[in-house]
Parts: structure tokens; sequence; C-alpha cells
């Protein structure tokens, strides 16, 4: 027990090295970003809404084949842990009840808790208090100061959109949206650009050119 017990902190720091590693690229938050301006195009016209879903699997593989073409060739590959799909859901139910749970206290407590209409004008924030959730993964998972950065913008950004006046609150969540998508967009860019400039392209050995 007590061999395990000095084992765990630095298997969990091997692993926080290793999702830091994989997350150095920029990669993730320009998707993000992708993202969310699909979701903004699908607020403002709820006709596409089904195309942010359909875009998730995409995504993912839009994300390996980055990697592939672009950061593998520069830093190597890097096997992650993969959650354990019970965990991981659980997980993610447990960050929504408590979203929902705060939402319905501080209306409570500052506000009419029985007005739809107050729900209304606080759903942007509650819309990021749900998003939220996948920064604070990353945050958890990398210690990135630009994910904690998120998390922070996120939250912010959605009480921001709260309390602006809009016409109608697609309006209010659309703009919420555009402006994660924006900062998304913006920070994965940067990262990404700073990355390929730091790591140029590895030149391959003999050995593998006559191979």
């Amino acid at each position: 027990m007590p061999e395990a017990a000095h084992t765990a902190p630095h298997l969990q720091d091997a692993q926080r090295r290793a999702f830091r590693y994989d997350a150095q690229d920029g990669l993730t938050e320009f998707m993000a970003g992708v993202m969310f301006f699909f979701i903004t195009r699908a607020i403002l016209e709820p006709h596409l809404a089904w195309v942010p879903a359909l875009l998730i699997f995409p995504m993912r593989f839009a994300i390996r084949f980055f990697k592939e073409r672009f950061t593998y060739p520069r830093v190597g590959y890097v096997k992650l842990k993969s959650e354990k799909g019970r965990d991981l859901g659980r997980g993610m139910l447990t960050y929504l009840l408590v979203v929902v749970f705060l939402a319905a206290a501080a209306l409570w407590v500052f506000g009419d808790i029985g007005s739809f209409t107050q729900w209304k004008r606080w759903l942007p924030a509650i819309m990021a208090g749900f998003c939220s959730g996948g920064f604070v993964y990353l945050a958890g998972r990398t210690g990135l100061w630009r994910h904690h950065f998120l998390v922070v913008f996120c939250l912010g950004w959605g009480v921001a959109c709260s309390l602006q006046e809009f016409p109608t609150v697609y309006a209010a969540i659309s703009r919420w949206a555009l402006g994660m998508g924006l900062v998304n967009l913006v920070l994965g860019v940067a990262v990404f650009a700073r990355f390929v400039a730091r790591h140029p392209v590895r030149p391959r050995e003999v050995g593998d050119e006559q191979a």
C-alpha cells in the first residue's frame, strides 16, 4: 500500500504531461472554434440544428488527420489513456446537474425561480455553464493556462450576454456562441502557429529513407 501511494502521484503527473504534450498544437481549440461557428449558424437558422450534432464525429477524424499531418512528424506520437465510457458519462451528467442546481439556486436567491422570463434571460449563462464542462475537463487534464482561461471566458461571456438586452433569447445565445467561436479560433491559430515555428519537421534519417 505505501508503494502504491507513492506511485499514484507520479502516474498522474505522467498522464498530465502526456495530455499537455498532445495539446500543445492548439488543434482542439481550433476545432472547437469551428464547431461554435456552426452552432451560431444553427441557432440563427433552426432548420440547421442537426448540423452541429452531425459534425461531432467528422471533427474527431479531422483532428486525427491534422495531428498525423502536422503534429506527429514534429514531436512524435503519444498514446493517451482513454476514459471509461461509464465514468465519463457519469461525470458529464453530474456536472450538468450541478449547473442546473446552481442556476436554480441563483434565481431563487436573486430573482424569481418561477419566472419563465428570468430563465430565458439567463439561458446564455446556463448554456455557458454546460459548455464550460469541456474546458474544465481539458484544464484538469493538461493544466495549461489557456484551458483555464477558456473556462473563465466561457462563464464570464455567458453572464455578460445574459445581462445585455437582445431582441430574442436566440440572439443572445448566438452572440455568446459567436464570441466563443472567435476566441477559440484565434487562440487555436495562435497556438498552432507558435507550435509549427518552434517545432520544424524533423529531417528523416538515412536509415528511414532507405527503408
